[in-house]
C-alpha cells in the first residue's frame, strides 16, 4: 500500500496513509477505496484571540481527494 505511487494531481506527500480494515465507498466518487489520506492543517493566520487548536488533520479520499469523515483516536 505504501509503495504505491500518488495518485495524477497530487503535489506533497500526505502526512500519513491509513489503512482500512475494509474497503469501503468513498461518499463523493463512490470508488472503493481500502485507505485514507491524512493531511496537515495549521492555522495560517488569526485576527482574535482563539482557543481552538493551531494544527490538526483531515482525512480525504486518496482518488478523489474530497474530505471524508472519521476520526483520528488514541488508544490508551
Amino acid at each position: 500500500m505504501a509503495d504505491e505511487p500518488l495518485p495524477p494531481g497530487w503535489k506533497l506527500e500526505p502526512s500519513a496513509i491509513y489503512g482500512l480494515e475494509q474497503a469501503v465507498l468513498c461518499p463523493v466518487c463512490r470508488e472503493e477505496i481500502d485507505r485514507l489520506f491524512a493531511v496537515r492543517l495549521y492555522r495560517a493566520r488569526v485576527h482574535f484571540v482563539s482557543s481552538l487548536p493551531r494544527s490538526g488533520r483531515l482525512l480525504v479520499c486518496p482518488k478523489c481527494r474530497a474530505p471524508v469523515p472519521g476520526e483520528l483516536g488514541a488508544v490508551f
